[in-house]
């Protein structure tokens, strides 16, 4: 019994020691690295709403798309890919794209 608990507490401190290295690496990101004068973050600088629409229209005219998500990946952008389905949906509401035949087309 007691061997059980002293291997329990031997691995117990090694994934503690191994999350606690790993944790510095996680933690890093650009805007964590990019303070503005009073320490708060400034965004990052990125497309615009009308250049991201530019960019799904086009990307839509050129590639055969089955689903949104093949989208979203290939249009990477800081924002992310929830921004990215969140234009898409606006420009379903606004009929630029259509879902006809499980494909997506403009």
């Amino acid at each position: 019994m007691l061997t059980h608990l002293l291997s329990f507490v031997a691995g117990a401190l090694v994934v503690y020691v191994w999350m606690t290295l790993r944790r510095p690496a996680q933690a890093w990101s650009p805007s964590a690295q990019n303070p503005d004068i009073h320490g708060q973050r400034t965004p990052l600088p990125g497309p615009t709403d009308e250049e991201l629409e530019e960019r799904i229209i086009e990307y839509l005219s050129t590639n055969v798309v089955y689903h949104i998500n093949d989208l979203c990946q290939s249009l990477e952008h800081p924002k992310g890919a929830r921004y990215v389905r969140g234009q898409f949906h606006k420009l379903m509401e606004q009929g630029k794209i259509r879902y006809k035949d499980m494909v997506y087309t403009i």
